[in-house]
This record gives structure tokens, sequence and C-alpha cells, in this order.
């Protein structure tokens, strides 16, 4: 197998010449825009690439809001992975790998680097990447041949006491290890120019322009101290001719890096004798070196005696986009697409600039009314100044009439900012603003549902992109990490996530969100209110650990008895009921009763003759005082509704 790998890695030397040249291909598709992408990062920076002083230009930044907004509609939270499996025999440990990798995402902030992405995508260049990669740090370690656990009872128990001494070799055992989602910039970024779908992991390689210190390069690439002369140089970010988005290469000054080109492709495409579609090959070529100083499979993969490719079956460059033109690579972005519309509301900016600027009130007056004192100060034009004249001002001095601007000037405006708004479909609603004009609630309501049905097709675009990097990443995890789940059982997993749990929700919708969930299925049995409850606390302000209780089981309905007479009560199966639903008496309960009973008897209680047949004994009781009238002159009043069956009365 070892040879058989060697062998497929091997390649001609004319074949690095072929790569170098379908990198430059890559490269000169990509300068090609790199132009306009930095421009729309210029522009939403509010960095103007204007250098003559003169030029009256009106700056409209509609690029600054309107990606914020958008960024924030697309993705606002990270959501949580959740994971499910095909394989029996994972189940039991999906949960465990579910919760190391959730944590993993954190680490590696995933979250943050995907906010970047949708910075480059919604406004600079309609597209951006990001590289997966697991890094090890390793020292070389003295380890036994044999583990000492495999031994019989009696050699364990030599080698503890030292009568037998395991020999032992020298390992790279692994000290540290961390896994990484960087944002790439798009000026780094190379896709085949002759590339023209939208799923970029079926692109034959993708690549990018990197670049590291001579230390990193030891390790990571293993140049030697015979090549720094020939590989350290000034970044090459720093050229006009490489880019980054940022148009300002001065800024890049390190002039002691390493800079190189890392690719993966996939095998099949290249190397007649693979048999996997799913194995990548990784290639690193250094500046000043002709040839790639790696060559190797990728090692985020696995390849079982069977031929499998286990691991991971994506492309380590993970690519976003939100839109799709035909047969090209490299989409427009939104602010792109808006350019001309920007562009033409800042010349109808830029003139209300210039009529503001010339049109000054000029005053006139009459020579033959005014004084030589007067007209001097007129003259001067002195601002807010008072000028003294004899009798009424009116024809003396007056104003003369300035242009008006024309006010269909205003309506171009509106007609502009309406197309920014078609092209963005984030209008002053979703900007957090009022809407001019007349609203209704119906066309709100209709406005609103449209505007979701668009934004969750993109947003779809974003889970996806989260979700394949939750898969390399979980890949990663189990090829080179201490992971619950082996290799093997990856293929078996789905990884999914909550619909919309990219967009973060206030903590009241939360909560009204959970309620409604709770009251149409706590009473199924099916659920497990407690997480629901622990949630809904601590989104109000509240210590889940301190007001949150583990159910009680609920006590019996009490049955509803009827009681006979005394036989009742002495009743096996009539007294064993009582005392499962907890109304039967207690052991307190019945000396109560007899004391009570004791009580009784002991009483002087007066003891009545027996009554005589039809006798009935009459018993007076006291007759309460009578209440005094308050108005005893006062009278009843007569009856309003009378019956005839009264007489009238």
């Amino acid at each position: 197998m070892e040879e058989a790998a060697a062998s497929a890695t091997a390649m001609p030397p004319e074949a690095w010449k072929s790569w170098l040249g379908r990198l430059a291909a890559g490269r000169r598709r990509r300068d090609d825009v790199m132009g306009l992408w930095q421009e729309n990062v210029r522009r939403r920076a509010s960095r103007s690439g204007e250098t003559d002083s003169t030029v009256v230009k009106g700056s409209v930044n509609k690029d600054w809001p309107l990606t914020k907004a958008k960024m924030a509609l697309l993705y606002s939270t990270t959501p949580q992975i959740r994971l499910t499996s095909n394989i029996p025999q994972a189940l039991p440990a999906i949960a465990q790998f579910s919760f190391d990798l959730n944590n993993t995402i954190k680490k590696a902030s995933v979250g943050a680097a995907i906010e970047e992405e949708l910075a480059d995508v919604i406004n600079a260049s309609g597209i951006s990447a990001v590289l997966l990669v697991c890094e090890k740090r390793t020292e070389w370690r003295d380890m036994p041949m044999v583990d000492p656990a495999t031994l019989p009872l009696e050699m364990q128990a030599a080698v503890t006491t030292g009568a037998v001494d395991i020999p032992t070799m020298p390992v790279q055992a692994t000290t540290d290890i961390r896994y990484l989602c960087d944002r790439l910039s798009p000026g780094s970024l190379i896709v085949p120019a002759d590339f023209t779908g939208s799923n970029y992991d079926r692109a034959r390689f993708l690549a990018y322009d990197g670049s590291m210190t001579w230390e990193q390069s030891t390790i990571n690439l293993g140049l030697t101290d015979d090549q720094k002369d020939k590989v350290v140089g000034p970044d090459r970010r720093a050229s006009a001719s490489h880019g980054s988005l940022n148009s300002d290469g001065s800024k890049f000054k390190d002039t002691e890096v390493v800079n190189f080109t890392e690719v993966f492709y996939w095998r099949f495409f290249y190397h007649a004798e693979e048999t996997n579609f799913s194995a990548l090959q990784r290639l690193v070529f250094v500046d000043g070196l002709s040839e790639p100083v790696v060559n190797e499979e990728y090692t985020g993969q696995k390849r079982l005696p069977n031929g499998q490719i286990v691991g991971v079956t994506r492309n380590p460059i993970q690519v976003l986009t939100l839109t799709y033109i035909s047969d090209d690579c490299l989409p427009p972005s939104d602010s792109t697409i808006s350019r001309h519309q920007v562009n033409e509301l800042e010349d109808s900016r830029s003139a209300m600039v210039l009529q503001r600027k010339h049109s000054i009130p000029i005053r006139w007056f009459d020579v033959t009314r005014i004084s030589p004192g007067t007209r001097s100060l007129l003259e001067e034009g002195t601002y807010q100044g008072l000028i003294p004249i004899t009798g009424p001002g009116d024809r003396a001095i007056g104003e003369v009439s300035r242009s008006a601007f024309p006010p269909e000037r205003f309506e171009f405006d509106r007609i502009i900012s309406s197309d920014i708004t078609d092209q963005w479909q984030v209008g002053t609603n979703q900007t957090g603003g009022f809407a001019p004009g007349e609203r209704s609630a119906r066309e709100a309501g209709i406005i609103e549902r449209n505007f979701q049905t668009r934004i969750g097709q993109e947003r779809a675009k974003v889970e996806k992109h989260f979700v394949a990097i939750a898969e390399v990443l979980g890949a990663l995890m189990a090829l080179h990490g201490k992971a619950a789940l082996p290799p093997e059982a990856l293929p078996g997993l789905t990884f999914a996530i909550r619909v919309d749990s990219t967009v973060l929700l206030d903590a009241q919708a939360r909560i009204d969100q959970l309620m409604r969930f709770l009251n149409m299925t706590v009473q199924s049995g099916y659920v497990n209110p407690k997480p629901v409850i622990e949630e809904m606390a601590e989104l109000s302000g509240l210590d889940p650990a301190k007001v949150v209780i583990e159910p009680q089981p609920k006590p019996p309905e009490p049955v509803s008895i009827s009681v006979g007479g005394p036989e009742d009560i002495s009743n096996p199966l009539f007294l064993a009921t009582l005392m499962r639903t907890g109304q039967a008496p207690g052991p307190k309960d019945l000396q109560a009763a007899i004391q009570l009973i004791q009580a009784a008897m002991t009483a002087n209680v007066p003891v009545l003759p027996p009554l005589q047949e039809n006798e009935r004994r009459q018993v007076a009781l006291p007759t309460p005082a009578p209440t005094p009238l308050q108005f005893p002159d006062w009278e009843a009043a007569p009856r309003v509704d009378r019956r005839s069956e009264d007489g009238g009365a």
C-alpha cells in the first residue's frame, strides 16, 4: 500500500510547469476584477480615491448600512450542530462527539470567520473562502515497544518491580493540537480559470497564496537552512501585482517571510491509477523554488484496506457565494451590481452641492437713491450688516433672482434609491427605519413575506456553508484528535442545524417561541420540558441552577368516597384504596379521634327525656331585639306594576 502511494505521488518534472501554468491562469482571472473589489471596499469605508481637491463630489455611502443590515439578516449567531447516524453501533457515542464538535466550532472561531466572509461576499467580491486545518505540535519521546497492559500478570508484576525492562523506541508524541477555520482573502484565493459551476467542491482544484514566518516554514513545510536565502523575502502583498482587498500595499511591511501557494486537488483528475473519487492530494509551492516542497496525499483522509476513503470528503478550502452568474466562477457582489446607481446618485448630490455653492444671494441697489457711504457698505458685503438709508428701502435695495433647483432632481433621487433597493432586496424597513410615503398593513405584510422568501434563499446557502465547515472539522477530529467516534463511523453521520438558527432572536421572541412549544407538546409525554424551562429561565435573567428543580411525581387523583357505615372503614380493600391516594387516616389521626371521643364521653351533656309519640318539643329560641326605624314617618311606595288579576290593586 505504501509503495502504491509513493508511486502515485511521484510526478515528472514537466508536470510542475503545467501546475504553475494553471495557477497563473487562475491568478490572471482573479486580477481582472481585483481593482473593482478594492474599489468596493474603499467606497464602503468612505476612503475616496479622488486626488483632485478642486473636484466637488457628493458622497453617498449606501454600502455601509446595507452591508451591515444584510450581514445581520444572514448570520448573527452560531448555531448548534445536531448529529444522527444510520450505524447502530455509533449511536452511544454521538452525544459526546456532538458536544466536542460544538466546542471545537467555538474554539476555532467559525462564527467570526463566516462574518468576515459575508463582508467579502456582500460588499467586496461576491466570493470568499475559509481554510480548515488541524495543526499539531510534537516531541520525541522514548516509548515502550510493547504495551505493558498486554503482558501476562506475572510479567506486569515484574515490570512494576523493575525486575524486567521493556525495550523502548523513540516516537513522536503529540503535545498540543488545534483546529483552525481561517478566512482566506478573495485576493489570495485561486479558482480554476475554466471552472463554470457554483459547487466549488467539484472544481478540479482550489488554491490560495499565503505567507508564513521562516520558523513556521521549517515545521509546516520542512524547509532547511540551506534553502533560507532562496525563499525568504518581502510579503508579496506589498506588490501591486498580488493582492489583497486592501489597495494600500504599503501596509504589508514584513520583509522576512516565506511566500507560498497551497493547492488541494482531486487525485482522479490527474492520477490515472486513482481508484477513489474522494481522494485528495496536497501540493505546496514556495516562491524561489521550482518544485513543490510538499507533495502528499491529504492527511485529513484515511484509506481503508478495502479502498474506501474516510475522513474529509470535501475540499479543505470551503467557498461561499450567494449568487451564480452563468459560466462565471467569480460572481459579482451586491455592491458591484448597485455601483452604477450609487455613482448616479452621487452625481445628483454633486449637482446639489454645486447649486448651493454658486447660488449665493446677490443684491442690487439704485445708485440715484443710495448715498456713497451706503454704497460702500453694500459693496463690502458684510454678512448680516445694517445699512442706513433715507426712507423706505424696497425700491432702493433688492435681491437678484436666483436660479431655482429643478424639482425633478429629487424625483430622480427617489427613483435611483428605489433601484438600489431592488438590487439589494434590503429596503428601509429591513435596515431598521420607516419607508417614505403612505403605508398600509396589508402592503407591509406582502413585502415582508416576499422579503423573507428572498432572504431565506441566501440564508440557506450560508447555513449549508456552515454545515460543510462542521463536516470537515468533525472529520479532522475523528482522524487526529481524541474523538468519541472512529473515522469508520463518519460515512454514516448526518450533520444538520435547526432551521433559521443562524439568526439571533431577542430574548422575548425566543421565550414566546419556547412557550408555544411547551403549550403544544408538554402534555404529550414525548418531550422533556426541563431543558426548555432552563433556557426560558436563562433568557429571563435567572440562574437555572438556582430556580429549576427536578420534576416531582404527580400524586394519584383522590377517589370519591361515600361511607355508609362503620363497616366500610374496616373493609381492607376500601381502606387500601384510601391509603393509595393518601386519604386514609394515619396513626396520629386515629389517636386524635380516640381522644376526641373520650372527651365527648366525659363532658356534662344534659340528657333530655325521650319524646312521646306524636309529640314535638318546643324549643324557645331567644328573640332578637327589634331594630329601631330611622324614619318612622315614611311609608312604602305604592306598586307601579299592577296585574289585572289583583284587581288593579
